[in-house]
């Protein structure tokens, strides 16, 4: 059996830019943990892990700080020590093909094998526990890798396992050379048990041919609309099958929430609730919706609840009527403004306030409808 720990898309080095500085340093520390995580999970000796392999944009820049790549090649020296194959494939974000590329500049001491044949060879041949470990891949370099140009893939006709491993674009239309762009088609004639891709940032498994391919994601946070994973991705291979794992991974918890203004009365009741969702190591994502009774000033209500959160985004999908702005529809020769009328009759035959106050709900979620239906 063969037991691989398949990375991709780990981006060491990348600061969030929407935190200020402090907190920025503290998120680039805790994602560049990611490695010695990874690390750690291969040694643990219960995971059985073979090899790894890094499949693109293990750095976030072709040339990351000194102190990052000094403490990556030393965690990437304790796999080896473990007895554990190493594979690393460069990517589009820490390309190969600049002069100061952290992988021209350390290629003779980089540990295990890596790649830097511009277009598909087989790169590795080696025994793991008795099977037969084919690799093939490619390092994209600017003027070298001609992707239009591949018109097959290579394979040994050999017996084995044999692994595609490349960074890049799997039938993603109109996409420029750097993003390497990988014909199914061709891959599934290539005959490959296992292809190791990276660039997407989502786990994804397809059927090509008579093997798998797997994007493994990007396992931590960057923004709530690029959340990674959570988890790792093992690919098990018994002899006869392809096996997909997955094992979750710590890291800093980010929440999605959602408050309704529609039956809150004022700006210190919103207030009070978004602190009843504090968290200062949570990052959270809070959707506003409904009809307020009253304007809401995003960016100052961001700044006032800023120190509950680790970080908090603000995304304001709710609908504001100002009693101005309704006074002017009514006067609208329109469905709309003839919608508002009738509300406005109705509201003076009732007098209690509650009824008031359902009215005035009613009447704006119908607003906010017909506008939803004028759009479409």
């Amino acid at each position: 059996m063969i037991r691989i720990l398949h990375l991709a898309d780990l981006h060491l080095g990348w600061e969030p830019a929407y935190l200020p500085e402090e907190k920025k340093k503290i998120r680039r520390n805790e994602r560049d943990q990611l490695l010695k995580k990874a690390v750690d999970f291969a040694l643990f000796p219960e995971n059985n892990i073979d090899a790894v392999f890094i499949i693109g944009d293990l750095f976030e820049k072709y040339s990351p700080p000194p102190p990052l790549v000094k403490e990556v090649l030393r965690q990437l020296d304790r796999l080896l020590q473990g007895g554990k194959e190493l594979f690393t494939v460069p990517g589009n974000h820490d390309e190969i093909t600049y002069r100061d590329s952290v992988y021209r500049k350390h290629r003779d001491e980089w540990p295990g094998v890596l790649v830097s044949n511009p277009m598909p060879e087989l790169v590795v041949s080696k025994k793991i526990n008795g099977i037969k470990l084919h690799i093939y891949s490619l390092a994209y370099t600017g003027g070298l890798t001609r992707p239009h140009a591949i018109d097959s893939f290579p394979r040994k006709d050999e017996a084995g396992l044999h692994v595609g491993a490349f960074h890049g674009s799997l039938d993603w239309q109109k996409l420029a050379d750097r993003s390497l762009p990988l014909n199914s088609s061709l891959l599934a004639k290539a005959g490959y048990d296992y292809i190791a891709l990276g660039h997407y940032h989502r786990h994804l498994e397809e059927k090509i041919g008579k093997g798998i391919a797997v994007y493994p994601g990007s396992v931590e946070f960057k923004n709530f609309h690029d959340t990674g994973t959570g988890h790792f991705t093992v690919m098990e291979y018994p002899g006869d099958r392809i096996n997909i794992e997955k094992y979750p991974v710590d890291r800093r918890q980010h929440l999605f929430k959602e408050i309704s203004l529609s039956d809150i009365s004022d700006r210190e009741e919103l207030i009070k609730l978004c602190r009843k969702l504090s968290d200062p190591q949570a990052m959270v994502h809070l959707k506003l919706s409904g009809n307020p009774r009253f304007a809401i000033d995003t960016e100052k209500l961001a700044e006032e609840l800023e120190p509950y959160f680790f970080y908090l985004e603000i995304d304001n999908s709710a609908r504001f009527f100002a009693e101005s702005f309704l006074k002017s529809i009514a006067q609208e020769p329109t469905v709309r403004g003839a919608y508002v009328r009738r509300f406005q009759e109705k509201q003076k035959e009732v007098a209690s306030e509650r009824e008031q106050k359902v009215l005035k709900r009613a009447l704006l979620k119908g607003l906010t409808a017909l506008e939803g239906k004028e759009k479409g």
